[in-house]
């Protein structure tokens, strides 16, 4: 890896300092500083999770790799950074491995369109624009359900502690291969949510609604058009150290410790 990229939050305080610090640490190692483009061999991201998934959005290909370096408060796309030489000389060193991520990739249909919406890392939300509750018709395989929500949640395993999480769903290995369904704020007990391993789930809702990719990017959908969500085709490349461990990384991150209740 020898052009390097890299993006930050502005929001962080001096993250323009910080970030100035990696490239002298970049460079010193002989790598070289270029704008994100199709030349980039790696993209680093500085802040939390949500500059992480500015960084999947504006990847020029995902067979670039993508390293997060936490400066926010709460991740799990990100690594630690306390030692910002060791790290960049252990990336450089191929030190650290690719954890394989799948990626949403959505479709609206109508009578007469197919139309290309949006890739999402964690999640496609599907929520109701007004006050009443939305008839969701969800096909999953040959299957066909019916239910009232709120909204609903269509996560990938990277995105199972995130929305999904908050809205009761199950927490999933981030390298599995799956979709997840989770309904938010369900009419009684018509739905429980579920972990699909099948093709493309269809989604037509009974009123307009907003689809939210990854909460950067808000698009409409009317009444009676029908979401199509599927899996990638190809991995997005997360780096992580190889003694990252996602296990122990949740019990941290929740504090689920011995006689915590």
């Amino acid at each position: 890896m020898h052009k390097i990229s890299i993006i930050s939050n502005p929001k962080i305080r001096g993250i323009k300092e910080i970030e100035k610090d990696f490239e002298s640490i970049i460079c010193g190692f002989g790598a070289k500083i270029v704008p994100c483009s199709q030349e980039t061999e790696l993209l680093i991201s500085l802040g939390g999770d949500g500059t992480v998934l500015k960084g999947f959005r504006i990847l020029p290909s995902l067979k670039t790799p993508l390293l997060g370096l936490n400066f926010g408060k709460f991740g799990f796309l990100t690594i630690d950074c306390k030692d910002r030489y060791d790290i960049i000389k252990n990336v450089l060193s191929d030190n650290f491995r690719v954890s394989p991520r799948v990626y949403l990739e959505g479709f609206i249909s109508s009578l007469n369109s197919h139309i290309f919406i949006g890739r999402a890392l964690n999640e496609m939300l599907v929520f109701r624009k007004d006050i009443r509750m939305v008839e969701f018709e969800l096909t999953l395989g040959s299957t066909v359900f019916y239910f009232k929500a709120d909204g609903m949640i269509i996560s990938t395993p990277t995105g199972s502690t995130a929305h999904s999480f908050s809205a009761g769903g199950p927490i999933v290995f981030p390298e599995d291969r799956s979709i997840i369904v989770v309904a938010f704020a369900p009419f009684t007990a018509t739905w429980r949510n579920c972990i699909y391993q099948g093709g493309s789930i269809l989604l037509k809702v009974s009123r307009d609604c907003d689809i939210i990719l990854d909460g950067q990017e808000k698009i409409d959908i009317k009444e009676n058009e029908t979401l199509e969500i599927s899996i990638g085709k190809e991995i997005f490349k997360l780096l992580v150290p190889p003694y990252w461990d996602f296990w122990r990384t949740l019990k941290e991150k929740f504090s689920w410790g011995k006689g915590l209740v």
